[in-house]
């Protein structure tokens, strides 16, 4: 395998012409079907890759899609950008990936390289810390879809959980299970699933007749670091709350973190409910009770809603909220393994631990 093998090189290899070897690759209906099977085995053997550069000039299109994440190094990310990388190459489409780390400098850095890259659309997280950036992509004309998040006061595309039926289904199974000390530790209110999510948790809350406690909500945690020194100052509070449910479970892990450090057990003195379900969420000393976030059907939805933007076919803008399911698991529930079917409390698809 040489690098860049040209279609001379498959004509070459073949004895067939350019013209012949061009419209074979390009699945032209004028070449004959055994013709069309020596030249793509060759291309196949030699390592024949299209020239996308050359093909867009062509039909001002690159085949590929930019995908610009709020923080790869999140578990939740990349379970979404991996189903949107397979999507997309079932349907004949390559991703070029971009993480921002909450940076909106770095957010319009990445916006920059996506469309000097040609790409056919865009999906992305936005930081949300103002939408200039996301005003200036609308402008450009370049089709985008939101990605997790949204704007409530700038309509655009966006496929994203259902952040607020996620806080209240976390929030309820603890007060189910006898908790009115819950402590929210949030991300900032910038941030379209923080505010949403406690929503969801005021709103439980007040549906079972407990006024929020104000002393017991954070707005500033978004890594395992934050959630963490969060937690720690959260633990200081008197009367000390019994249970925690944390913005994410990478949240969720700093404040298992710094539960355990106080000397604390959970779920005994404290309980803990985090927000994605990501994969190391059940493998955990103290498997993680969460809200799973359905990361296969946001890459898939994402994606189909953006190539439809892009070929023409999503005329009506689209706001989908994928629906959302408690996994209940031993961070709340002392001695019970969740199954795939654990919806709601200790009691729906999950069974205790035989002793």
């Amino acid at each position: 395998m040489k690098p860049h093998v040209t279609i001379r090189d498959v004509a070459a290899a073949t004895g067939f012409s350019v013209n012949t070897v061009s419209r074979a690759l390009n699945d032209k209906p004028d070449v004959s079907a055994e013709t069309k099977r020596v030249i793509l085995e060759t291309a196949r053997k030699l390592g024949y890759r299209p020239n996308r550069l050359a093909r867009g000039l062509r039909s001002n299109k690159t085949q590929t899609i930019g995908v610009i994440v709020a923080d790869i190094a999140n578990p939740f990310f990349g379970a979404v950008v991996k189903e949107i990388g397979e999507t997309a190459r079932q349907e004949g489409w390559s991703i070029i990936l971009a993480s921002t780390d909450e940076d909106r400098v770095r957010e319009r850095e990445a916006i920059h390289v996506m469309l000097a890259e040609r790409v056919d659309g865009l999906l992305i997280t936005p930081c949300q810390k103002d939408r200039g950036n996301i005003e200036k992509l609308d402008s450009s004309g370049l089709p985008y879809v939101l990605l997790g998040r949204w704007f409530d006061d700038f309509p655009t595309d966006y496929v994203a959980p259902d952040e607020f039926q996620g806080g209240f289904a976390a929030t309820e199974h603890l007060i189910e299970l006898g908790h009115d000390r819950i402590a929210m530790i949030d991300a900032p209110l910038y941030i379209s699933s923080a505010r949403h999510r406690l929503a969801g948790y005021r709103q439980a809350l007040l549906n079972h007749g407990i006024e929020p406690d104000e002393s017991l909500i954070t707005t500033r945690s978004l890594t395992v670091a934050d959630g963490y020194r969060t937690a720690k100052s959260v633990l200081a509070i008197r009367p000390r709350p019994t249970a925690i449910f944390a913005y994410s479970d990478f949240v969720a892990f700093g404040v298992m973190k710094a539960v355990r450090e106080a000397g604390l057990r959970i779920p005994e003195d404290i309980a803990v409910v985090g927000f994605d379900d990501v994969e190391f969420s059940s493998c955990l000393e103290v498997p993680l009770t969460t809200i799973r976030s359905p990361t296969k059907r946001l890459g898939k939805e994402a994606t189909r809603v953006l190539l439809e933007k892009i070929n023409g076919d999503g005329n009506a803008r689209q706001e989908l909220k994928l629906t959302v399911k408690l996994i209940v698991r031993e961070s709340t529930v002392k001695g019970v393994i969740a199954t795939e079917d654990s919806e709601k409390g200790a009691g729906a698809g999950c069974r205790k631990r035989r002793n």
